[in-house]
């Protein structure tokens, strides 16, 4: 996990990043939100394009999600992109990296991800704990079978992976469960990316500048 101030280095970006637009799992596969779109992200917490504000400050957009922590549909702070389809396994994508930060002035942030496939979930077994106004973070939400836990349905942790239906973020106080956390919050989400184990990661990516990184400097 690594802090970041406004303008800082994104971290190594594989050259093979697939097109945010590719509704199928790939390695690389890479949300960035500078098209001004919610990039097929959806829920309860109202997903909202900022237009900057994100890791790299003035026009870097980002994802906010707001929760109202009542008991309908916007009450949990989640969000969930069924884009993020697909067999992880023969993609060989093992983790999701993702930038994130807490808006909220007093609650803590316990954020976890999520694999659904069907009736069945699999949830990270530990939370990323954020501040209030923590400021954005790096992480990687590892999706090996050690790191996650089935918390729904009966699909196996290797039929799961081969066909995953959806991704989703979301705030889970405790012990790992089904639901989530209801909560009054707000959050941001940037460069969410498809990311191999570490060991395939430097191969492939050592040394590489960020992709969006070089993006922004090429305007």
């Amino acid at each position: 996990m690594v802090m970041l101030c406004a303008r800082a280095w994104i971290g190594p970006t594989l050259i093979l990043a697939a097109s945010a637009a590719n509704a199928q799992i790939s390695l690389g596969k890479l949300d960035t939100f500078q098209d001004g779109t919610v990039m097929g992200w959806s829920g309860g917490a109202a997903p909202t394009n900022i237009a900057d504000g994100g890791p790299l400050g003035a026009g870097d957009r980002y994802l906010q999600i707001t929760s109202d922590g009542g008991s309908g549909a916007g009450g949990k702070l989640a969000t969930y992109n069924f884009n993020w389809s697909g067999d992880y396994t023969a993609a060989q994508v093992t983790g999701v990296e993702v930038w994130i930060q807490n808006l909220s002035a007093t609650e803590t942030l316990e954020m976890r991800a999520v694999i659904l496939s069907g009736a069945t979930r699999w949830t990270s077994n530990s939370p990323l704990v954020l501040a209030p106004g923590s400021g954005w973070t790096q992480h990687t939400f590892s999706l090996l079978e050690s790191d996650i836990t089935r918390v729904l349905g009966s699909t196996s942790y290797t039929a799961t992976m081969a066909s995953v239906s959806r991704l989703m973020f979301r705030h889970d106080s405790g012990a790992p469960d089904a639901e989530g956390t209801a909560i009054a919050a707000q959050g941001g989400l940037d460069n969410i990316r498809a990311v191999p184990e570490p060991a395939s990661m430097l191969a492939l990516g050592a040394g590489v500048s960020a992709l969006v990184l070089r993006r922004r400097r090429a305007r």
